[in-house]
């Protein structure tokens, strides 16, 4: 508590004199003429000047008083100033009192030597004791204790009435306390402060108070105290005081005994010290619950100006009782300081965030007392709970970090179990499964958690090293998972996916014990799946005896993946067709086509095949019409033209066979079937004699397609069908074109030309386009010409020549029958989608889809489709190419996901947020891939734009859980997470969420992105 000098001056005899010498002269000339014209015995009476001097002194004209003064003494002098008065004459003596009191007033040279020489000539004279107390106190009353006590001094030494001299004893104590010699000033006090009758006894108590309290006198200063406190100057002051003895002498007891009465009689008014101390005490005590109205009635009273220690311990008291919301209230205004009390709020306030389920603002709680180093232990803690509190926000490679750190500057931290065992859950959550493993390799105890987690770990690597097709890896991480078998699931997992490692391996003898032991030993999920995947083992070993034993078991239990059933039940088909059992094969064939299985047209044409080879040729034709009909998109429509023809080709219907291949040859000109469609027709032309049209098919046949299986055939046909036609001469000139076109010594062709892939392969791309280049002009008649040409266009798209790449690209499809057309296409789709040239890259989307006969072709080309037709923007067209990515099942992996994503955004672009959401849902539902990350954000984003922000928040915080290793999308989440931040006036937490995306995230554009808002919001402020 201040020491206050308010009561100086209560008591004062005195008052305050103008120090203006020459304006009082003038005013007391003045006065002084003024009097004179009034009087009408001015001159004749002896004592004029004296009694004017008088009424001027009262007055407070010390100069003019002073004047009149000697103009009364100069005749009474005989031989001038220095001779002494007649002591009988009264009024001369106290002339020269007063000639020696206005000399001091008013700063005349000499003055004190005048007043010394009065009370030496006079010491018997009342005056002489009353000028040092008079002197003193008006030097008292003008605040120049020093001189106070020059004169006090001397007045305390003289006789006179024992109150004057009480109050001169008061005045000196004051002037010695306001010159801060408290030990003279302490016995004058109490001399006065007993004394009943002297007015400055209750000021004399409180200051002696004052200084007994400084004095550490507490018993004392505590009895001074008491002695006033109904005195109504102190009575709102000295409980403040008497608290404070108390306290310091930790007298609790009497402490409270004697506030909380007080407090309760007056409500508290004026009193907030005391109130303060009372909390002080109970906050000692850990009575929390007592403190808190105490702290926050002299918070309340103090406001802005209460201490932060003392508003931390109110808002630790609230903390300590529950009330968390009203703590953070109180402490959250401390936690941004840079001292210990800062330290203390910002770890308390970290927790308080966590007990009411704010676990992001408890993130940046933690995070400041762990940067404060004023308590190394708290730092520790905060540090620790701030990377654990990363963890259980799924933020692991925060967490990772933070661990390791934590490990490395507190090596013997009674956290460092826990924290070892923290950093392999962290490795695990952040997906970084290598290090993960690597590190719980390196310790030297594992605990059953840590197993657990290893478990896990190498499972999850596997799987990993599995979809990126390092089966050997796979196998031996799924290994390292099996010797820890914690958990049954997650055992039974490792040991079927170890058999899928072998099986992609193509090493079925090895998988289909594996296999075997799942379905034998267990029931569910694993179980099915070795049965279908049993059935694929023998399957891909041509063991279609016992293949069709596992699927049809697989297809029995009616318990799979529906996916998984319908293709299990064509592949039953497969089986009974690929031993000839086709009635059997016929059944499940109609059976997938029931079910309206994906593979539907497959099984159609199948069936057709069958019934063309058990002789039901009318049947077989119809079958095959119905998929031409039902399934105009099919890749096996071609087949189905050309089967239907070959069905009465084969039982001798030589003209219907030729209208059949016409039908495929003028309608399909690009088909893969061409070529055998003209050696058939060929050959029926020949077995009817039309020798001419036969002639000219073979001709073709060489040609344009003398890199086809066919045109060996074709040689041997138009040899004989030209001796037939009595024109074997013709045939030297036929095999000429064709030497010339196919050369039979390709031997240096070969090399050269294997010299330029090896080239290409080696990804020496400028050298390759040159080998490339002089190959093709050498040999431009080569069957390798596409093939060339495709590696060119690989090389310029490598060296960024895209122009030339779309050349060579678009040369190989506009010849239309290379093997290498449907990759020529994709490449080009891509370049044309990436220039935005839209309408070209569909056209070459369009060209795969129908030109391939590898659904994953073309599945993967309806994808680029879908995103090329939502770029343009139309949207509707790829919600149509969407669907039927869906429909066409898992043939590419993550097509599934893809589709489904697409139909969410094609929702999410007319607004409709309803479709949206649920169609984002469903993503999410079936992977936790990039377009699962994507559907998350759009789910934060529909919630933003309704106003949702909490929601949204919460949404875009899974992204930690479920997300967090894809960084751009996981970046455009938190930054959303700022955006709701600031639309609900969070300014801070935005700020540190952005702060926290440019110091941890590793997408440049995500960054600049944060850091132009960040900028925004220090520009608003």
């Amino acid at each position: 508590m201040p020491y206050s000098d308010t009561q100086l001056g209560q008591h004062q005899t005195f008052r305050f004199i103008p120090d203006r010498l020459m304006l009082s002269l003038i005013i007391g000339i003045l006065t002084t003429l003024s009097a004179s014209a009034q009087r009408t015995q001015s001159y004749s009476e002896p004592d004029y000047h004296y009694r004017n001097g008088m009424e001027l002194f009262e007055r407070n004209n010390y100069a003019a008083a002073r004047y009149e003064f000697r103009q009364y003494l100069e005749p009474r002098r005989g031989d001038g100033t220095r001779t002494l008065l007649n002591t009988s004459d009264q009024h001369a003596v106290d002339a020269e009192y007063y000639i020696a009191l206005t000399s001091l007033y008013i700063d005349e040279p000499g003055a004190e030597v005048l007043v010394d020489r009065f009370v030496k000539n006079h010491s018997e004279h009342p005056k002489a004791g009353q000028l040092y107390g008079d002197l003193g106190t008006y030097y008292y009353t003008r605040q120049d204790y020093s001189k106070a006590i020059t004169f006090l001094e001397k007045a305390v030494t003289q006789s006179g009435s024992s109150s004057r001299q009480l109050a001169y004893k008061y005045q000196l104590a004051l002037s010695y306390y306001n010159t801060q010699d408290l030990q003279r000033a302490l016995p004058l006090l109490n001399e006065v402060k007993t004394d009943p009758s002297s007015p400055d006894a209750p000021a004399a108590s409180y200051y002696a108070g004052v200084i007994n309290f400084r004095n550490k006198n507490f018993n004392e200063a505590v009895a001074d105290f008491r002695r006033i406190e109904t005195n109504p100057t102190y009575q709102n002051q000295v409980p403040n005081w008497i608290a404070q003895a108390l306290y310091r002498q930790r007298r609790f007891d009497d402490l409270l005994a004697y506030t909380e009465p007080l407090l309760r009689r007056t409500n508290g008014a004026g009193l907030s010290e005391v109130a303060l101390f009372t909390a002080e005490v109970y906050y000692q005590q850990n009575q929390f619950a007592k403190a808190i109205p105490y702290y926050k009635q002299y918070i309340n009273a103090s406001g802005v100006k209460a201490p932060g220690a003392v508003k931390f311990r109110y808002g630790q008291s609230l903390f300590r009782t529950g009330a968390y919301n009203d703590a953070i209230a109180q402490l959250k205004t401390l936690a941004g300081g840079k001292d210990t009390t800062a330290q203390y709020a910002a770890y308390t306030l970290g927790v308080s965030y966590l007990q009411t389920q704010n676990p992001t603002y408890a993130l940046n709680a933690f995070d400041q007392a762990g940067r404060l180093s004023f308590n190394p232990a708290i730092q520790e803690e905060a540090r620790f709970n701030h990377a654990k509190l990363q963890l259980d926000q799924n933020n692991g490679a925060d967490a990772v970090k933070e661990l390791t750190a934590f490990l490395k500057q507190y090596p013997n931290s009674k956290f460092e179990n826990e924290a070892n065992e923290l950093v392999g859950e962290a490795y695990f959550v952040s997906n970084n499964y290598p290090a993960a493993i690597a590190y719980i390799e390196g310790l030297k105890r594992r605990t059953s958690k840590i197993n657990a987690t290893y478990q896990r770990l190498t499972y999850n690597q596997g799987v990993s090293d599995f979809n990126a097709e390092r089966y050997p890896k796979a196998v031996a991480n799924f290994d390292k998972s099996l010797k820890f078998p914690v958990d049954n699931e997650l055992q039974q997992a490792a040991q079927f996916w170890k058999a899928e490692s072998y099986s992609a391996g193509k090493q079925y003898d090895t998988a289909i014990p594996l296999y075997a032991s799942i379905a034998k030993s267990s029931a569910g999920d694993y179980a099915d799946k070795s049965l279908y995947a049993l059935g694929y083992a023998y399957y891909n070993k041509k063991d279609f005896a016992r293949a069709q034993t596992y699927f049809r078991d697989f297809v029995s239990r009616g318990t799979g993946d529906k996916a998984q059933l319908q293709d299990a039940t064509v592949r039953l088909a497969d089986t009974y067709f690929a031993t000839k059992q086709y009635e059997n094969a016929m059944k499940y064939y109609d059976q997938a086509i029931a079910q309206n299985a994906p593979d539907k047209d497959y099984a159609s044409y199948q069936k057709a095949v069958i019934l063309s080879y058990v002789g039901r040729d009318s049947e077989a034709k119809a079958m095959f019409d119905q998929v031409q009909r039902q399934y105009p998109n099919s890749r096996f429509v071609d087949e189905a033209l050309f089967q239907t023809a070959n069905v009465d080709f084969e039982k001798g219907s030589y003209q219907v066979a030729i209208r059949g291949f016409s039908k495929l040859i003028d309608g399909k000109p690009n088909s893969k079937l061409i070529p055998a469609a003209l050696l058939k027709r060929a050959i029926a032309y020949g077995n009817i004699q039309q020798y001419d049209p036969a002639i000219a098919d073979y001709r073709r046949i060489l040609s344009d397609f003398g890199d086809s299986e066919q045109a060996q055939s074709a040689l041997l046909g138009i040899q004989n069908t030209l001796n037939d036609a009595g024109r074997p001469e013709e045939f030297s000139q036929v095999l000429g074109q064709y030497k010339k076109s196919n050369p039979s010594s390709t031997d240096v062709e070969r090399v050269q030309f294997d010299n330029a892939k090896n080239i290409y392969f080696n990804q020496k791309y400028d050298q390759a386009i040159q080998s490339l280049l002089a190959f093709m002009q050498e040999y431009p008649a080569s069957p390798n010409t596409n093939e060339a040409r495709f590696y060119l266009a690989e090389s310029y798209r490598q060296t960024n020549d895209l122009a030339n790449a779309l050349r060579y690209y678009y040369l190989i499809t506009a010849d239309n029958r290379s093997d290498f057309l449907v990759r020529a296409a994709t490449r080009a789709a891509e370049i044309e989608s990436k220039q935005k040239n839209y309408a070209r890259a569909i056209r070459n989307y369009q060209i795969i889809v129908a030109r391939s006969t590898n659904k994953a072709d073309q599945v993967a080309a309806q994808l680029g489709m879908m995103d090329t037709y939502f770029a343009i923007p139309k949207a509707d067209s790829a919600g149509v190419i969407a669907r039927e990515v869906l429909a066409a099942g898992n043939v590419v992996s993550g097509a599934q996901n893809r589709g489904q994503l697409m139909l969410g955004k094609v929702a999410f672009s007319k607004g409709d947020y309803k479709t949206a959401q649920s169609e984002f849902e469903k993503t999410i539902a079936l992977a936790k891939d990039v377009n699962g990350a994507e559907a998350q954000y759009y789910l934060g984003d529909i919630l933003y734009r309704q106003k949702k922000y909490k929601e949204s928040v919460a949404t875009l915080l899974k992204f930690n859980a479920d997300f967090s290793e894809f960084e751009y999308w996981k970046g455009k989440a938190f930054i959303l997470v700022a955006d709701n931040n600031i639309a609900q006036d969070e300014l801070a937490q935005a700020k540190a969420v952005l702060n926290s995306i440019i110091e941890n995230s590793s997408e440049e554009a995500i960054i600049a992105e944060a850091k132009q808002k960040l900028a925004s919001l220090e520009n608003k402020n």
